[in-house]
């Protein structure tokens, strides 16, 4: 028989962060999109996006505070992913949903960055570079 954990009181895990890659904190305003791959079709209109906040990012990941719609583990999602918090420039990639929950009444969403291609992948390593120097400089 299996004993659930309990989470501990500072609301880390046990034995330290899991992720592949440290994420960044943001705060940026974003969009998404749910892929139903059956529908596919090659232009995307701006109704067919909804609104979200990128709380976090990194090479491998992104966290998101969704505005309007819903997410269920297993969904595939294209983000579309501003360069920067003032930027209009912004790269598509696709995720797949890994969590999501519900935190002070707004749904969340961890996503896993799959099929980057090495442009989109150049772009967020130096979008994330761009921003650890930002943030060793101003400290």
């Amino acid at each position: 028989m299996f004993k659930r954990r309990q989470p501990r009181a500072d609301g880390q895990p046990k034995f330290g962060d899991r992720r592949k890659a440290k994420r960044q904190v943001v705060g940026w305003e974003s969009r998404y999109r749910v892929v139903h791959e059956e529908l596919e079709h090659l232009h995307y209109a701006g109704d067919d996006y909804e609104t979200c906040v990128l709380t976090d990012l990194s090479m491998e990941g992104a966290g998101l505070h969704l505005v309007a719609g819903e997410v269920t583990v297993g969904d595939r999602v294209e983000l579309d992913l501003p360069l920067g918090a003032h930027r209009r420039a912004s790269i598509q990639v696709r995720a797949e949903v890994r969590h999501a929950s519900v935190e002070q009444g707004a749904p969340r969403a961890g996503l896993e960055f799959i099929e980057i291609g090495d442009l989109e992948r150049a772009l967020l390593y130096r979008l994330l570079r761009d921003m650890k120097q930002n943030v060793t400089q101003s400290a």
